[in-house]
């Protein structure tokens, strides 16, 4: 990708934009992944995505490939919360999980990104989406609460329980990790 590319598909240049496309989905998709529940929901959050970028070029005031791909991401994780908004108008109740943080450490050096993403689906959505927010893309809790419009303390208590969520999946399904790594 470089300026003249990004600048063709201001101009409505289709062939440009089927360029760009190619080379977005693979930077935007595993965004999609990480804040959907499935593959085939990921497909159609990045392409409602690539729809908003290509719709809203006019907006994007650099033609530089950094700040660009930045604006794509924003705009790719607005409209993944806007999804998980509009799906969930209430914030899920906090259920109480006692987990023992001693996950074997030899268990996570076996993971890969694709067990992580299915461990992800497997914990509850307000949970995972703070998880996403914090961890994935590094916002703080005072921007994930004003993006979730809950308070700051809610939002760390999400992660908190996220990250005992993930340690106790990791534990309960570390026996296949260990017996795919020996096959």
């Amino acid at each position: 990708m470089n300026k003249k590319l990004i600048q063709h598909c201001k101009g409505l240049d289709r062939k440009a934009q089927r360029e760009m496309v190619n080379h977005l989905s693979p930077f935007l998709f595993p965004i999609c992944r990480r804040y959907s529940k499935n593959f085939e929901d990921a497909k159609d959050l990045l392409q409602e995505a690539l729809i908003l970028i290509f719709n809203n070029m006019e907006q994007c005031k650099t033609a530089e490939v950094i700040p660009f791909k930045s604006w794509c991401k924003k705009i790719t994780i607005n409209n993944a919360l806007a999804k998980l908004r509009k799906k969930s108008h209430q914030t899920e109740a906090i259920s109480d999980t006692s987990v023992q943080p001693s996950a074997i450490p030899n268990i996570y050096s076996q993971l890969n990104i694709e067990d992580i993403l299915k461990l992800l689906q497997l914990i509850p959505e307000a949970h995972r989406t703070v998880f996403n927010l914090s961890i994935m893309d590094g916002y703080t809790h005072k921007e994930i609460a004003g993006f979730l419009n809950i308070k700051e303390s809610s939002s760390r208590t999400f992660l908190v329980r996220a990250r005992q969520s993930l340690q106790k999946l990791i534990k309960k399904q570390g026996n296949t990790f260990v017996a795919r790594e020996e096959e």
